[in-house]
Formats: structure tokens, sequence, C-alpha cells
């Protein structure tokens, strides 16, 4: 990477109602040159260390037992959402509310096809500033209050119609609503429209801006052509690409799009992204197509990947991969120090129909993050974010990797917590919820 940085956003722009016709978008190529965009070295003065330890990050773990009740049995969580009163889990369709000592408070709508219901459960994000919960069921996005309380339909439209794919993330942060979408794309209508990867919408998801990920710059006919599109299922199979990693810190969103060397930060008052951070790194990334194919071939993961980021108020956490090698990287934020943690991954294939299609098995790698818990004891594992100020993770007994946390944490070295974590898990058994460790950010 040279000294100076040059960055290419492409930015889609088109104004269009709930049913009006898609307008002809405006493009407009932004070119940025900034001599003080901080550099996020991760190849050189890179500190290898054993461990990464939780509590660099956050301050305590609220170690909490959900209540349980026949009516509310959990597994298979989906998605946790936390604010500073209560817990919104997400499990086999339902989304519950908890207060923070782990009682059960109330469901959020319920399942079916009429007004205020959603048939199934696709994600649901929550607006502290209002106070509400937006679920994106199968008929579209429905509205509703703390309490479970019907509030309005936002869009009463097929998720993967309106968002026209079938990787997408809505972004709902103090007012702010946006949507990330990822290959693969849905629609094979209107192709010159569909290679956007952020919108921002108002409140009721009509699109008011769309900007282009720089990395599809020169090969958006590549990525539309008639070999990648798979015919007659109206989306394109043979594409695909990391999702968009989103976070939030010191009231902050920031993005990092797939492929590119830069963490974006959006002003919601001109409605831009602006970079934020610059990353280098002397790894080569492989070749665009190897890498992109939905199935892809073993040597894909050959190459050197960043799968996402977690950043805190002091530092940015960086996953990557090569050669099943998992990789996790700490960036602090005041003296621009890295170091690195390294793991053994595991590659798994998944063959069947994958094979008699593709002639080769679904290969994929787990990249998950994990810290060393030196506050309760064993790993933290992220599964989940929230509101820039919670990683949580989710112990269910039952679970095929639950024992194996039990045991590890009973080796761990001694932990202010520990003891209190021991006694929790001693008290729940195969019939009850699931334990929830909330790590709260400093």
């Amino acid at each position: 990477m040279k000294k100076h940085l040059f960055y290419s956003l492409l930015m889609l722009i088109s104004l269009m109602g709930c049913n009006a016709a898609k307008a002809n978008p405006e493009t407009e190529v932004v070119e940025e040159v900034e001599e003080g965009l901080p550099v996020i070295n991760l190849s050189e003065n890179v500190k290898e260390v054993s461990a990464l330890n939780l509590s660099d990050a956050a301050e305590r773990v609220e170690i909490v037992k959900l209540e349980t009740m026949n009516e509310i049995l959990l597994s298979d969580i989906s998605s946790v959402q936390v604010t500073d009163n209560e817990l919104f889990v997400a499990a086999r369709g339902n989304i519950l509310r908890f207060s923070h000592d782990g009682k059960y408070l109330n469901s959020i709508g319920n399942k079916g096809p009429g007004p205020g219901e959603f048939p199934s459960l696709v994600g649901f994000s929550i607006d502290e500033k209002t106070k509400e919960v937006i679920v994106e069921g199968s008929n579209g996005i429905l509205v509703f209050d703390y309490e479970g309380n019907f509030l309005r339909d936002a869009k009463r439209e097929l998720p993967e119609k309106l968002f026209d794919g079938t990787q997408h993330q809505l972004v709902v942060y103090q007012g702010n609503y946006l949507v990330c979408r990822n290959l693969p794309i849905f629609n094979v209508f209107h192709p010159e429209d569909l290679l956007w990867s952020v919108a921002v919408t108002d409140s009721e998801f009509n699109m008011q801006k769309l900007f282009k990920n720089p990395s599809h710059l020169g090969k958006e006919d590549e990525i539309l052509s008639d070999e990648n599109l798979g015919h007659n299922t109206g989306w394109y199979n043979y594409w695909t690409e990391i999702p968009t990693s989103v976070d939030y810190s010191n009231d902050e969103i920031t993005f990092k799009l797939p492929d590119t060397d830069t963490i974006y930060t959006y002003d919601s008052a001109k409605q831009v992204l602006k970079p934020r951070y610059a990353i280098y790194t002397r790894e080569e990334k492989g070749d665009y197509k190897l890498i992109h194919q939905w199935v892809k071939e073993r040597k894909a993961f050959d190459y050197f990947s960043i799968d996402g980021y977690y950043s805190t108020a002091s530092s940015i956490y960086f996953i990557a991969d090569k050669n099943e090698q998992i990789y996790t990287y700490h960036y602090n934020k005041h003296n621009g120090a890295v170091q690195r943690v390294q793991r053994k991954g595991e590659l798994r294939e998944n063959g069947g129909i994958f094979v008699l299609q593709f002639g080769r098995p679904h290969l994929r790698l787990n990249r998950y993050f994990i810290l060393t818990n030196d506050i309760t004891g064993g790993d933290f594992k992220v599964d989940f974010r929230s509101q820039g100020k919670y990683w949580i993770q989710v112990l269910e007994v039952g679970d095929s990797s639950y024992d194996e946390f039990v045991e590890n944490l009973k080796a761990s070295p001694a932990a202010p917590q520990k003891q209190q974590l021991l006694d929790v898990i001693a008290r729940t058994g195969e019939e009850d919820n699931p334990i929830l460790l909330i790590a709260v950010l400093k």
C-alpha cells in the first residue's frame, strides 16, 4: 500500500416509492486521498501472543440464566439483542423479552398470516431511540413496542423481493435505518440496479440512497454474466461473498464491505460513507472468481481473508483466515499497536447434491471470534453483539459444544466470576433454558 491511499466508492442514488418503478440511478465516483487516515497494519510489527483477554474489552460479564417455563422453552437461538433493561431473544421463530436477571416478561408478536402477525421470522432489530422492535417476517417488516403490542406495518413486501437478495442485514441505530446486502442477489429483471451494497432507507424502508462496494467496480459484467446465473431459480447461485461487517462504538456506525481494505463510517447528516480506517496487509487475496464461487475449490482457502471486525471504544478486533488457520488481531486505537493470536480451524465438507451439481463438495470454514475469558473462566465465543455495548455468548445444555465448554471451564485458571458461573451451571439441567454470558464493553 502506498503512503497515499486511494479509495473509490461508487454511489448509486435512487429515489423510489413503495410501488414506483426504479429510476435511472445517478452515478458518482468518490476518490479520497487522506494523509491523516489511521492505517491498521496487519503485516508489520505484529506481536504474536498466546492469548487475548476478554477483560481488555469488557468491564464485567453478566451471567443470566433465562427463566424456564413450559411455554417458553428455548433452543437454537438465532439472535440476541440487549438494551440497558431487557434482553430480546429469538429462537425457533419466536421473539421473547426477558429482564437482565433472566425473568420472562413477554413475547413480541404472533405467528400467522393476519394483521400484526408474521408466518415465519427472518430477523429483528431494536430501535432504542423509539423503543421499538422491528421484525422482519416472511410477509414483510412489522413494528412492535417493547411490550409486544403491534404498532404498524413498515413494509408489506417479501424481504427477498424488497432487497433483491437472500443475504441482507437491517441496521437500525439512533434513528438511522440502513440495509446491508451481499452476494448472492435475487432479482434478475433489473441487473443494472442490483450491485448495491449499503442502502439508506426511511422508517418505512423506502430506499433513499444506495452505495456500491468499490471491489465490484470493473467486475459487473463478470458477476452478472449468464454463466454465473442460477437458471430458472431467479437468483445468482454461483457468486457469494463474506457478509458486510457492521459495528457501533462511541455513537458511530462503521462498516467493512467485503474485499475492501477500509472501514467506513456513516455520516447521517450528509448520508455518506466516509473512510475511517485503512487496513494494510501484504497478503494476496487470490483470483476473484476462485474466491467468490458459491461452492469453492479447496485452493480458495489458501488466501488471506478478513472475515469481520469487532470495535470497542479503545480497540478493533479482526477475524481472518488462511490455510485453515484462524487469526484474531487486536488493534489499539490509541497507539496503533497490533497483537495476534492463532488457532487451527476446521474445513468441513458438505457433499450430496453439491457434488452432483458442481462436481465438488461445499467447503465451509467456521471463523469464530474467541477471546480468553479471564472474567468467568474458559473461552468467550462471541455469538452475538448488540448496540455497540454488549457481546453475548449462549450456553445451551445439550448443544454439542456445551460439555466441551464446561470441561474447559473447569480446567481453566482461576477467574473472579468462575465459581459463580460453575454454580449456575450446576443448577441448570437439560430441560432448562440456556445461560447467557453478556460481556458489558468498556
